[in-house]
């Protein structure tokens, strides 16, 4: 649950259709209208942060598949040390 000192007051525009829309999906999900665009930018957020973790992965799988120093230990990943 979000605390209110964290939260922050913004506001900005939208066309009504989109207000309308909006209104619509938070009474049939039975919460408020701003609960329901925090978790509209919430899930923006997540998908953007993963998109741009697979990106850093694409950019470096290229060294990471050719340079032997970075995958020197994986051949020791499964060994039981105890």
């Amino acid at each position: 649950m979000l605390q209110e000192d964290k939260l922050k007051r913004i506001q900005f525009l939208i066309p009504e259709n989109q207000k309308a829309f909006l209104d619509a999906i938070a009474q049939s999900e039975g919460v408020s209208f701003s609960a329901l665009v925090r978790d509209i930018f919430a899930e923006y957020q997540r998908k953007k942060e993963e998109q741009e973790l697979a990106d850093a992965a694409h950019a470096l799988y290229g060294e990471y598949s050719e340079n032997e120093e970075l995958v020197a230990f994986t051949a020791i990943d499964g060994d039981d040390f105890a």
